[in-house]
């Protein structure tokens, strides 16, 4: 059984990246919080020109010890996958994209079927969206 698989896309403007993504990635991995599926780099030049490395093509970086040392699968981010994200990104900008396994929600998956429940809907509230929430509860 596998808990919710999510997507994650994080831009960078400028292709400016470090790995400290990967350190704090690396502890909820660890704590098992999440598990990393598969990540890919994708770039976008300032012609619009857009380019991928995906996790294969990484084996001397931060991100390919990141994958080694994390179990991190591949196979999971496909071209069409690659495309539609190259298309929303900003020129001269690059992204990384993980997929991830709520690896946390997988009791609680359980305890729902073995109670005979199923989920009809599910979504997500961005931190920032929350903000607002806050500001509204306040008045």
């Amino acid at each position: 059984m596998h808990g919710p698989i999510d997507y994650i896309i994080v831009n960078f403007i400028g292709n400016k990246f470090n790995g400290g993504i990967l350190e704090e990635l690396s502890k909820v991995v660890k704590s098992g919080t999440i598990s990393v599926l598969d990540i890919a780099l994708i770039t976008k030049d300032k012609d619009g020109n857009i380019a991928a490395l995906e996790l294969s093509g990484m084996k001397d970086s931060g991100v390919a010890q990141f994958a080694k040392d994390n179990s991190v699968q591949s196979g999971f981010i496909t071209q069409e996958d690659i495309e539609e994200v190259g298309e929303i990104i900003a020129e001269n900008s690059s992204v990384g994209l993980l997929v991830i396994e709520q690896l946390w929600a997988k009791g609680l998956k359980k305890a729902i079927i073995d109670a005979g429940g199923e989920l009809i809907a599910e979504g997500r509230i961005h931190p920032e969206a929350s903000l607002e929430l806050d500001k509204k509860g306040d008045k």
